[in-house]
């Protein structure tokens, strides 16, 4: 499994494709689906230190009206935590079906997350609020990964 590429524009307003722009061997892919899920994605924030893993914050919505986009990108800057700089976050207008069917997500109720390697092969993945079982699991295999 693979991130397809996407191009889209990351909070600081500058253009990301995905994943020929991962720069760090390992990224942890926090993806969001609705609104009421910041709080499981700021949980997953902190969990890894940058450097072997960079995490990517990418809110999903289907392809929307540029003011929709504008008025989205707008309060998700206004709303972040400053733990995180603008660059990793990158709100994805795409075809939301086509995107879950190619990394086998089959629920948006719960964020997903998705850990890949440089060039976006699908390495390890959960779901969910962080946990510790979960962030344990996820640290033991960064550390196998390297």
């Amino acid at each position: 499994m693979v991130l397809p590429t996407v191009t889209a524009y990351a909070l600081d307003r500058e253009k990301v494709t995905l994943p020929k722009d991962f720069a760090a061997p390992l990224n942890l892919l926090i993806l969001s689906f609705q609104r009421d899920q910041e709080s499981a994605v700021e949980g997953w924030i902190p969990v890894m230190a940058p450097g072997k893993v960079q995490t990517w914050v990418l809110p999903i919505s289907g392809r929307e009206s540029g003011l929709y986009r504008w008025w989205v990108n707008a309060s998700l800057r206004g709303n972040m935590p400053p733990s995180l700089p603008r660059r990793y976050w990158v709100p994805l207008y795409v075809n939301k079906q086509e995107l879950l069917h190619a990394l086998q997500v089959s629920s948006e109720k719960d964020v997903v997350l998705l850990l890949t390697d440089k060039s976006g092969h699908v390495l390890w993945r959960a779901a969910g609020p962080v946990t510790d079982s979960k962030k344990a699991a996820l640290n033991e295999f960064v550390m196998k990964a390297h």
